[in-house]
């Protein structure tokens, strides 16, 4: 059981120890290591709150599930309200929301559950604001949709690095690396040619999380953090897209300079919006489909017409197979091919197998036993 005061301790100084350190070559194994004991640390509160409950209880629904992220008065609630119609508490002044307020949005035939969150404040990773309960609905979505105000818009840099701190890591991919562990020998780093930390800094990062023997393979260039989200494994790597609120109180100069800017600090896809106005709701709607990367296929029985009124929406990637679970999982042994006519196919009514990947558009006919 992990004594939380004296981890929150721990936490605490191992964050100032790193912050009074210089950053030089001199300093990077040392620096190396104490990121991963703050890794290790994070981990076990984390983990500990987890076993607790100390999280908000949210079922997922719908076909995807994105949450609102942002610091306090961003307006949250009055977007949410705008894209599901969910009246939550609306003022002109922070904390207005303390739970997490849920909302369905319908879009090209699909239902998306929007989650407002409580707004999120600066400390947020030392546990300030709730933010372990916080994190706990942040972990389940399939996108965070930042939403942040335009005359306070360097808030998303402190959001970004919070929500980082926090162990989830937006736009980007897991490592590619891969760890063997072995019981003698010592660690063998392989490179594969790849720009990766010296290994006195590998090797002092895994000892920290007890791994002494072994071989570690890059298969990209990583840095020590990237060592450190891999081996700590506790890490959530999620898409994220902004939408620059309150436009209607700048001019369009200013907004286009600030969406150039977020986008090429964050790399992240902006949508100036006003939420009071309901302006630019439709281009947000869709940023948020496409970034979801969900698809729309139309069914049509064997003799009959395609239904282009109620389309399946999956994630993008899926087959067949899919197709045929998402209609009942049982048919899925009698299911021998498909008829597929639209963007995946070569030509109208092309027969494919099972492990075909569909594309949005698509119109699948499946051919049972």
């Amino acid at each position: 059981m992990v004594d939380k005061e004296y981890a929150k301790h721990q936490l605490d100084e191992l964050t100032s120890e790193y912050s009074k350190t210089k950053h030089n070559k001199a300093t990077n194994k040392h620096l190396g290591i104490l990121r991963a004991k703050i890794a290790k640390v994070k981990h076990e509160l984390e983990t500990s709150s987890r076993r607790s409950g100390t999280g908000y209880s949210v079922r997922k629904s719908g076909n995807a599930t994105i949450v609102l992220v942002g610091f306090p008065n961003a307006g949250k609630s009055s977007l949410l309200r705008v894209l599901t119609g969910v009246d939550s508490k609306v003022a002109d002044y922070a904390f207005t929301t303390i739970d997490v307020i849920p909302g369905m949005m319908e879009y090209n035939g699909a239902k998306i559950q929007i989650l407002d969150l409580p707004g999120l404040i600066q400390g947020a990773h030392v546990g300030r604001g709730g933010s372990m309960k916080i994190i706990s609905v942040i972990r389940i979505a399939d996108l965070m949709l930042f939403v942040v105000d335009i005359n306070t818009y360097p808030q998303l840099y402190q959001l970004v690095e919070e929500i980082g701190l926090l162990n989830i890591r937006v736009n980007r991919k897991k490592p590619n690396i891969r760890l063997e562990k072995s019981f003698a020998g010592g660690m063998e780093i392989e490179g594969n040619g790849h720009a990766v930390p010296k290994k006195d800094v590998i090797t002092g990062i895994l000892n920290e999380f007890k791994i002494f023997n072994g071989k570690i393979i890059f298969y990209q260039d990583a840095t020590e953090d990237m060592i450190i989200d891999f081996i700590a494994d506790n890490c959530v790597y999620m898409r994220g897209v902004v939408a620059l609120n309150k436009i209607d109180t700048a001019d369009q100069k200013r907004v286009d300079a600030v969406r150039s800017e977020i986008e090429s600090r964050t790399g992240m896809h902006v949508i100036p919006i006003s939420a009071k106005m309901a302006q630019n709701i439709s281009e947000l709607r869709r940023l948020v489909f496409n970034g979801l990367g969900l698809i729309r296929v139309y069914l049509k029985p064997k003799d009959g017409t395609a239904d282009f009124d109620r389309p399946m929406v999956l994630d993008s990637g899926s087959d067949i197979t899919e197709v045929v679970r998402r209609i009942n999982s049982k048919l899925i042994k009698s299911a021998r091919f498909a008829y597929i006519s639209g963007p995946s196919s070569k030509f109208p009514n092309q027969r494919v197998g099972m492990e075909h990947i569909v594309k949005d558009g698509d119109v699948v006919t499946v051919v049972f036993d």
